[in-house]
């Protein structure tokens, strides 16, 4: 899953990534530091994540997440989470 995940983001240069932390065979940590090192970064990430601790939050940030979502959320917050980061 992480190859064609790189595979995609190299191939189609999205302006926004929608990040689940749990992938199989790559983390959504490592994507997103992956997707953070190659040279066209200017793509926007949101991390979406079962993960709720106030650590977990800061270290997707740190990795350089644009914002962070918690599971379970509604469509209105994640819209609204979307717009404020591609704007």
């Amino acid at each position: 899953m992480g190859e064609l995940a790189k595979k995609a983001f190299l191939t189609y240069h999205p302006c926004l990534i929608i990040l689940d932390l749990m992938l199989p065979k790559l983390s959504g940590e490592e994507y997103c530091k992956w997707v953070r090192e190659q040279e066209r970064n200017e793509v926007s990430i949101i991390m979406l994540s079962a993960k709720v601790r106030t650590e977990d939050k800061i270290n997707g940030l740190k990795l350089g997440a644009d914002d962070y979502l918690t599971k379970p959320f509604d469509g209105t917050s994640q819209y609204g989470f979307i717009k404020r980061t591609i704007n």
